[in-house]
């Protein structure tokens, strides 16, 4: 069984999620959540990383992560055609005018989101090589490679392929919306359909701790705690000191909900549909209240969206872990549920394939064993079969021609040959009867034409009548048609009569029947 780690690397907390995956089924194996220390960035998320691997003690095949931070750029391209080598070749020369930097300082990859009259809508995510190098460096100091590096908007369209029963049923497009720390995601597409939208943008749970320390005029840290513990929105507003940070929290939120009012309205003008649910997620998604109060200020039905209840663990179906989870079911897909964003490629190509490989060597060497003994194994009874059953047509052949020529005879081409020759007992048997002339015969009357015959006389070597038809001319039709057959040898016309009324023509045909022996090749 594959298990496959699943690691979202948010900025206040690392969140883990081991996904094991057989022929028929998916289970959550493991979840994890590990906050993050402050200090330096790097160390803070080697750290919490390293805790978060010594927690989910199951040995894994594979690790996928989504880039943290906002730094990945996200551009929306429509190109007028489908072809996916010119979609490739022509990506580079859309990005290189709307990019602040050079493309070759950049790795970048795409995402399919909709076909449309024969048009493409791609999502490309862009990232500084810089920035990719210094997250794959951190994880190789913690011994973490992942196979998969992805857009943490893409890496939510595993749900909405493979997880469907985590959404209420409909066929209107939902939105996915990850409220982290300092980063927002938002991902909109259809349950069963696919992804059609993504995007990420700064904002989170940090400005609403600092509207909090701004309120109270206390330090971050003591917002912090107190959001953690108390935060609350909308109906469950409890006191007045509740009341009063509501408002902070309202004033932090305004340019999230900037940018996802700006980023709603850019996806409706281009789907000419408008998204009918709302689905939050991440750790400040878990803040009560908080889809009440996007509800109302977007106008559109919001709920918190948890893992399911196949996970284990007391934090299970806690909102922080869809992500990891996403990445986990995402990175064993396969087929058309397959994502295809990836930016390990290039320079930063996931190598680790052969160490994958080395570690199942005795498992594949044993099974190739097998495989070639059971191939030995048919192949002896396969022949043996065949053995037996040439010897019995050998002996059918052997009487047959010890009965007929009078000699045994093994070899099917040359008693062939023996039973055709002039002097053996077949070449007395005719090559035609009387029903096959008068096939050829009535094959050969034109179509176009009535024609009609009585003193019908045949033998193996004549065939004499009299026919009536409508002119000379198809009389001639007639006879051009019978010289084509090879066994008729000569064709002779009797005397033309007309009949009374001289709508009608008549005469007697003689027909010489023998067939030119086949050519046979040369003796020697």
């Amino acid at each position: 069984m594959a298990r496959i780690l699943g690691l979202d690397l948010g900025s206040y907390a690392v969140k883990a999620v081991v996904l094991e995956g057989s022929m028929r089924s998916l289970a959550v194996r493991g979840v994890a959540s590990v906050s993050r220390a402050g200090g330096d960035a790097a160390e803070s998320l080697r750290s919490a990383v390293r805790q978060v691997l010594s927690r989910e003690s199951v040995p894994v095949d594979q690790v996928a992560v989504a880039l943290p931070g906002p730094a990945l750029a996200t551009h929306l391209l429509s190109l007028p055609f489908v072809d996916v080598k010119r979609i490739e070749a022509t990506i580079p020369f859309e990005l290189e005018g709307q990019l602040p930097f050079d493309l070759t300082e950049a790795v970048f990859d795409y995402q399919l989101a909709a076909v449309r009259d024969k048009k493409s809508d791609l999502l490309v995510g862009v990232v500084r090589k810089d920035e990719l190098r210094a997250l794959l460096g951190a994880l190789a100091s913690v011994d973490v490679d992942p196979r998969v590096v992805t857009h943490p908007g893409i890496a939510y369209g595993a749900l909405l392929l493979q997880a469907p029963t985590l959404f209420t049923p409909g066929t209107e497009p939902i939105a996915i919306l990850d409220v982290g720390h300092e980063r927002t995601t938002l991902a909109v597409g259809q349950v069963g359909v696919g992804l059609e939208f993504a995007r990420t943008f700064s904002g989170g749970g940090q400005e609403l701790t600092r509207a909090l320390a701004s309120e109270f005029e206390v330090p971050l840290e003591d917002a912090a705690k107190w959001k953690d513990e108390h935060a609350a929105l909308g109906s469950h507003i409890n006191g007045p000191d509740s009341e009063r940070a509501a408002g902070a929290f309202i004033r932090g939120l305004q340019p999230v909900l900037r940018e996802l009012r700006q980023s709603l309205k850019s996806y409706a003008a281009r789907s000419r549909r408008g998204v009918a649910q709302l689905y939050l997620c991440g750790g400040t998604g878990q803040l009560p209240g908080l889809d009440e109060q996007l509800g109302q200020d977007l106008g559109i039905p919001a709920q918190v969206l948890r893992l399911g209840p196949d996970a284990s663990g007391p934090r299970a179906s806690a909102p922080e872990a869809l992500q990891a989870y996403a990445l986990a079911l995402g990175a064993q897909a396969s087929g058309p549920k397959a994502q295809r964003f990836n930016l390990r490629r290039g320079e930063f190509a996931f190598k680790g394939h052969f160490d994958y490989l080395r570690e199942r060597v005795g498992r594949l060497a044993l099974f190739a064993a097998s495989l070639i003994a059971l191939l030995v194994a048919s192949g002896f009874v396969h022949n043996s079969l065949l053995a037996g059953r040439e010897r019995k047509v050998d002996a059918a052949l052997c009487d047959i021609t010890s009965r007929v020529l009078g000699q045994c005879q093994k070899d099917f081409n040359v008693a062939l040959s023996m039973l055709k020759g002039k002097e053996s007992p077949a070449a007395a048997i005719p090559k035609l009867s009387a029903l096959a002339l008068l096939t050829e015969f009535t094959s050969r009357m034109p179509a176009d034409a009535p024609v009609t015959f009585d003193q019908l006389d045949i033998t193996l070597d004549r065939i004499a009548m009299r026919i009536e038809t409508d002119s000379p001319k198809t009389i001639d039709k007639i006879t051009s048609g019978l010289k084509t057959y090879r066994c008729f040898k000569e064709v002779r016309e009797g005397k033309v009569e007309k009949s009374k009324d001289g709508q009608k023509v008549s005469l007697r045909l003689d027909i010489e029947v023998e067939c030119p022996e086949e050519s046979r090749p040369p003796a020697g």
